[in-house]
Formats: structure tokens, C-alpha cells, sequence
């Protein structure tokens, strides 16, 4: 174990020691200029011994000569006699041996004397070590090293000089610190380079970035060892070598391969063909990012199956919970690419968001170093990923423009993960019910709504269901426990639950809305099923086929967004509602982004897409004093041109619309303020009641009432109790009206 003054006591690092040193001895030919060089002779013989030797071998008269003795009488005393203050006589003026051994070798006329001397005590003491060694554990620590990374013997003696240098008594070099830096740097090269008994072009190479010891972070750009390696090598760090950078992945809940729906089917279709095509030591760099919990782990876990290769995780923290540092799984990558390659193996680098972000706003190499050496950054992630010879599923949650050009276009294939689609919720819901045997609690027929409801990831259905099971809960318990807890599940994830699931009111109707325009709601609805049925059957013979986007608008309450429930309800759909204000950000260029999230959503889920409110972000460009006022309209008519589903946009104030958005709806409805009938016919529908003729008469007589308003009465007079009359009833729509009067423009509805 390493001791307090900085030596390791270890046999074989002492070994180690000896034979380097010897070979230093052996190579350099020059002055000793730091005297702290001779120091590993410290730790071969006492301070005694070394006296004897050198007395031994030059002689009273030599000493003198080198004046490290005052007399030939004094120096013939011999070792320690007239010893003061610890140092002895015969070494006039030094307080160590090593500053008499620096006189000795600075001598012309001794150094080769000097040499063969201190050769002769290492050859001694390095004969003694390596028997002492034989079982040691270090040494049987860089026997792995060597094995498992199949390093060569030049890199394990490059590495095992550099651990000796910083554990043993050989720390420093002969030369001065005095000299120019690029010379001394030099020099240190050369020195390296003669005590691990090789040529300076060799020791050269091992500084390169893209040398294994580099790569893998063992050595530093000075040839200094790393403290991640150090502490293996000491014992500190006892885990496995394998384990520290990558295992083999879990495969028992492997999902199948239907489980992902069409789209995903193709992607991996594909990917099968492209991967299979390389052969084996193909590498294929396959990027799975977007919405974190959609899947994407899984997808690359079914794709391993499918494909018959052993996966192969890279670690991203202990399983005693400690973190891994982003180094240590850099180098897995790089580890494991060497050790699989070959083998009917694919990685999966799982959470590489900070690894792959490198060179724009720091990155792992940012976090790494300092200096803002983005370039240096991009270039080794770079050649990191160009090196990769074996299918590698790199899974990021970040968007992919925090990653440098240079790093995207490195990949061999991508695949974005929206947010899970109902289908998919559905058959999530399906596989763990199924799991952990609740099928006789959970019919098949409430998976449905259960998918619609909860908007929460796989791994919450999975903990939910888990979780559920352990309670051994009675069949009429099991509703109301699921809602206990997917509800807070759901809150703390940020997800949603639909307790409308954007179904229209029981008591909705077309009947009774005012309408203004030649086409009415009924046509409307019809149109959008044959354009639904003529996309699925893929027939589109019609040479100008348009899209199927609707603009409905007018005062708030009028019935728009009842009339998306109804619609979708009717051709079979569901909805993806997104308010303007979801998708304005404070953020230049992420409202753009924000909007091809809507449109990418609700095409990947075949659904409606609903934009309420939509006057908050296609406002006429011609008022624009930014541009990214400009480039979010843009968006959106690009994706409202592209768009192969059903979008329905919903505004109170069509004047502010921008007049290029106008061309891209396909019909345009007005909502208006309920006419005479539709009054009468909405109070009774809502009230559950009859008008008398006078009070028809009253209720024609209120202005600017909407189907809104009749429910905003309703729900205020639920929890009043006892029998509600009409009249109570007119005298709050009355008030309802009169808001409107005084109140300017109210939104929503």
C-alpha cells in the first residue's frame, strides 16, 4: 500500500523501480543536474550501505579527489566514523548520499565507474524484488490489463513506468527544470523513452490521441497515469475490469417486434438489412433520441434479438449507485468496441446526451477539461465514432441540435421517438397486465381507455401494474387503486391524464348551432372520413389532392371545440390538443420547434391534430417586427402543407390571422351567437326542461348567447340543491350576456 512518503511498498512496483532505473543508468550519458534522481538508491540499501559501497569502490584518495572528502586520513576512517548531525565525515558538506552520488557521476573521470556501481546495486536489488514478486497481486493486476485489452508489451511497460514514477521513490529525472520548456519537455520524452528500453519514435506514438493508453484514458498527454487506473492497479478500486465499463444487457422482457407499430417496424426493418449487410466487424453508428420514456432502450434491446447479437451496455452508473464519470464511459465505448468486434455483439450506449453534445456548449469533453477546447472536443468524439466496428445504439434524450454537425452526420441512421402513441400506450398496458397476470382484474376491454387517460411512459404502466400486483387487491378495488396511483405518478412526471378523453358532452348536437357558410357541419364530417378511408387505401389518382386542414372560428362558446370531439368521435380518431400558448416559447427558434412536435405527434399517433387558439402564433407577418415572428408562421404553413393527417385550428379573432394561412384551410366555418331556435333548442337540451311562451320570449330576447353559455349556468346551479327554475336559469343567462357587453372580448371557452 502506498506510504506517506510518496514510495509504494510493493514488491513488484519495487521491481519495477530497479529495472527502470537500471536502464536509465545504462542509456544516459549526461550530467546529473537534480541529485533527487539517485533517490531509488535510497530504497535499495540504508544510507550505511551505500557510504561502504562508494568507499569501497573509489577509494580515500578519489573521494578527496571529488572532494567529497576533506583528507585521504578523513576518508580512510572509513564509513561513519567522526559521524555529526546524521551525515558522515567522509561526505564533507552533504546531508544525503545522493548529492555525493551526483558529484561522483558529474565527474568526468568517475561517471562510468559511478554507472557500473549503482547498475550493480539495482541488478542486486531488482534480482531480490522479482522473486519477492512472483505472487504479487499488482503484478497479476497488469497480467489483466494485458489480457484483457490486449495491450502490447511496449504499452504495458509505458504503463507500468508511469505508475512507478508516481508510487515509488524514482520520481524524478537527471535533468534541470532551468531549461527551456520544450527542451525539458523533450528531454523527459528521451528519458521515458531509455528507461522502458525503447526508441523515442515509439515513445512518441504513445503520446498520440489516438494511441489505445490515450484513448482509453489510462495515460494523459504527458504520459502521466490516470487516477482511475492508479487506483485499480493499487488495489483501491477492486472491481472487475469488465465491469467498470460495460456488461452484458438484461434480455428477459425483450417486448416483441409488433409491439412498436408500423412506423418503428420499418425503421427496424430496415436497420436489420443495413446492419446484416456490413457483416460482421461492421460498425453501424444508429441514433434512437427524442421524448425520454418512449421506448427507445427497448427498441435497441428487440433489435439485438432480432438480429441474434448479444447486447452489450456501457455502464452509466455503479450498481452500488455511485456515478460513472463521463471518462470512464468514453472509454467504454472504446473498450468494448475492441473486446466485442468480431464477436455477434451490439452496443447500446445508453443516456449519451452529454457525450454526444461535445463542441456546442461544452459537452463531455467540456466538462472533462477546461479551456474551451471545442474543436480538440469534436475531433475525438469524432474519432471515436468513426472507429466503431460493431452495431452501436447511441440513446439520447437531447434534442439533436445540441450535437455539432460534424458529430450528426456520423451516423449511420437515426430515429426519432415521439411521445408514446395510444396504440402503443395500449399495448404496453396489454404486455404487463399479461406479465404479472391481472388479466382476470383488468379486462381487455377497459385497456383502451386506460391508454387514453394515462399519458405516463412504459416504466411507469410497468411500475403501476408491479406495484398494483404486490397489493393483491380485490377486482372491485382495482379501478379505483389504478387511479390512485397512476394519478400521482403522472402529476410528478409531468404527464397528463384526459378524464374527458376529448369525447364530445353526452347531450352535444349538431342541431341548434348557427353556423355561416355554404357547407355545413354534417358535409364537414363526411369529408374528412372518405379523406381518412381514401389515405389509408392509399388511393390518391387525384392530381391536385388537397389537405384536410379545417379553420373554425368565431366568439368563445360558440361550439368549436365541441365540434373536434364530435368529429373525432366520428371518424373513429383521437385527438392531439395543443393550445397556442403550448406552443410559444420564450426561446429564439424553439415555438418552430415546438410546432413540428405537434404535427410530428399527431401524425405518429393517427390523430386529429386540434391548435385552439390558434391566432397566438400565426398573427400577420406583415405587423412583424422580429423574425422569428416571421419563421414560426413559416412553420407552421410548411407543416400545414406537408401534413398528411387532419388538423382542425380554432381562433376568436380571425382578423388577426395572417392572410397565406387563410389559402391552406380547406373549409372554413363561422361560429356564431345562437339564433331563436337554437337558443330554445340548447335550454332544453341542458336543462332537462320545457320553456312556456313567455319564457321563450325572454330567452329570444337575450343577446349574444352561445352553447357555452347554457353549461357555465348549468354547472353553476349544480350544487344549489332542490328543484331549479327556468326562471333562475334565464336570470343567469341574462348575467352571462350582460358580461359580454361590458366585459370586451372573453376568451375560451
Amino acid at each position: 500500500m502506498a506510504t506517506f512518503n510518496g514510495t509504494y511498498e510493493n514488491a513488484y512496483a519495487q521491481q519495477l523501480m530497479g529495472e527502470f532505473f537500471r536502464n536509465s543508468l545504462r542509456y544516459f550519458k549526461g550530467e546529473v543536474r537534480d541529485s533527487e534522481y539517485f533517490k531509488p538508491v535510497m530504497s535499495m540499501l540504508d544510507e550505511r550501505g551505500i557510504e561502504q559501497r562508494i568507499y569501497d569502490r573509489f577509494g580515500g584518495e578519489a573521494l578527496v579527489k571529488c572532494g567529497v572528502a576533506r583528507t585521504c586520513e578523513e576518508a580512510g576512517r572509513g564509513p561513519h566514523n567522526g559521524r555529526q548531525y546524521g551525515a558522515p565525515a567522509m561526505f564533507y558538506g552533504h546531508d544525503d548520499p545522493v548529492d555525493t552520488l551526483q558529484e561522483l557521476w558529474n565527474s568526468k573521470e568517475h561517471r562510468e565507474t559511478c554507472r557500473q556501481l549503482l547498475v550493480e546495486i539495482a541488478d542486486e536489488f531488482t534480482a531480490g524484488r522479482k522473486k519477492a514478486a512472483a505472487d504479487d497481486p499488482l503484478r497479476k493486476r497488469f497480467s489483466e490489463l494485458k489480457r484483457f485489452f490486449k495491450f502490447s508489451d511496449l504499452e504495458i511497460a509505458a504503463l507500468g513506468y508511469s505508475f512507478v514514477k508516481g508510487n515509488t521513490a524514482f520520481t524524478n529525472d537527471p535533468f534541470s527544470g532551468r531549461r527551456a520548456k520544450n527542451d525539458l519537455k523533450n528531454d523527459r520524452l528521451n528519458f521515458f523513452a531509455m528507461c522502458i528500453d525503447r526508441s523515442v519514435a515509439e515513445v512518441r506514438e504513445l503520446r498520440n490521441s489516438e494511441s489505445r493508453l490515450r484513448k482509453y484514458d489510462f495515460l494523459d498527454s504527458d504520459l502521466d497515469i490516470r487516477g482511475c487506473i492508479q487506483d485499480y492497479l493499487t488495489g483501491e478500486d477492486d472491481k472487475p475490469l469488465q465491469g467498470r465499463f460495460y456488461r452484458k444487457a438484461k434480455c428477459e422482457d425483450v417486448l416483441p417486434w409488433d409491439f412498436y407499430g408500423p412506423q418503428l417496424r420499418r425503421h427496424g426493418e430496415l436497420l436489420k438489412r443495413m446492419i446484416r449487410s456490413k457483416g460482421d466487424g461492421g460498425g453501424v453508428n444508429i441514433l434512437l433520441y427524442g421524448e425520454p420514456g418512449t421506448g427507445k432502450t427497448s427498441f435497441a434491446t428487440t433489435l439485438a434479438r432480432e438480429l441474434g447479437l448479444d447486447l452489450y451496455e456501457i455502464m452509466h452508473g455503479e450498481e452500488d449507485g455511485r456515478n460513472t464519470s463521463l471518462g470512464s464511459r468514453l472509454v467504454g465505448v472504446q473498450v468494448c468496441n475492441e473486446q466485442i468486434a468480431g464477436r455477434s455483439g451490439m452496443m447500446m450506449v445508453d443516456e449519451a446526451d452529454q457525450i454526444l453534445s461535445t463542441g456546442v456548449g461544452g459537452g463531455f469533453f467540456g466538462m472533462l477539461f477546461s479551456g474551451g477546447r471545442n474543436a480538440s472536443e469534436k475531433g475525438q468524439v469524432n474519432s471515436m465514432l468513426d472507429s466503431i466496428r460493431v452495431p452501436t445504439a447511441w440513446i439520447s434524450n437531447a434534442d439533436p441540435d445540441t450535437m455539432a454537425d460534424s458529430v450528426r452526420r456520423r451516423f449511420d441512421y437515426s430515429i426519432c421517438f415521439r411521445k408514446l402513441t395510444h396504440s402503443m400506450r395500449a399495448s404496453i398496458w396489454r404486455n404487463n397486465i399479461a406479465k404479472h397476470g391481472l388479466g382476470g382484474l383488468i379486462p381487455d376491454g377497459d385497456v383502451d381507455a386506460l391508454a387514453a387517460k394515462y399519458t405516463t411512459s412504459a416504466g411507469g404502466i410497468a411500475m403501476v401494474l408491479k406495484n398494483l400486483k404486490a397489493m393483491s387487491p380485490a377486482a372491485e378495488e382495482v379501478p379505483q387503486l389504478l387511479e390512485n396511483l397512476m394519478k400521482p405518478h403522472c402529476e410528478l412526471m409531468g404527464g397528463g391524464t384526459a378524464d374527458d378523453l376529448m369525447l364530445p358532452a353526452k347531450d352535444y348536437s349538431l342541431e341548434g348551432l348557427n353556423l355561416k357558410g355554404d357547407v355545413g357541419l354534417p358535409q364537414i364530417s363526411d369529408a374528412v372520413a372518405g379523406y381518412l378511408c381514401e389515405a389509408e387505401s392509399g388511393e390518391t389518382s387525384a392530381t391536385d389532392r388537397p389537405r384536410m386542414n379545417i379553420l373554425l372560428w368565431g366568439p368563445p362558446g360558440t361550439g368549436k371545440t365541441e365540434f373536434v370531439k364530435y368529429l373525432a368521435k366520428k371518424v373513429g380518431r383521437k385527438v392531439v390538443v395543443k393550445m397556442g400558448s403550448d406552443l410559444l416559447s420564450c426561446w429564439v427558434g424553439e415555438t418552430e420547434k415546438n410546432i413540428k412536435r405537434a404535427f410530428d405527434e399527431a401524425e405518429s399517433d393517427n390523430a386529429i391534430l386540434f391548435l385552439d387558439e390558434i391566432d397566438g402564433i400565426v398573427q400577420d407577418r406583415s405587423g412583424a417586427q422580429r423574425s422569428w415572428e416571421v419563421t414560426q408562421v413559416n412553420e407552421l404553413l410548411n407543416r400545414m402543407e406537408n401534413f398528411k393527417g387532419v388538423m382542425v385550428g380554432a381562433t376568436n379573432f380571425m382578423d388577426n390571422l395572417d392572410a397565406a394561412i387563410m389559402r391552406r384551410f380547406t373549409f372554413k366555418l363561422q361560429f356564431d351567437y345562437l339564433e331563436e331556435d337554437g337558443k330554445r333548442i340548447f335550454f332544453e337540451r341542458m336543462f332537462k326542461t320545457r320553456l312556456g311562451d313567455a319564457e321563450a320570449m325572454r330567452l329570444a330576447a337575450i343577446p349574444n348567447l352561445a352553447p357555452g353559455d347554457f353549461r357555465t349556468v348549468r354547472q353553476s346551479l349544480y350544487y344549489l340543491g332542490g328543484s331549479v327554475s327556468n326562471e333562475t336559469r334565464l336570470n343567469e343567462l341574462e348575467k352571462e350576456s350582460s358580461l359580454k357587453k361590458g366585459g370586451g372580448r372573453r376568451i375560451g371557452f
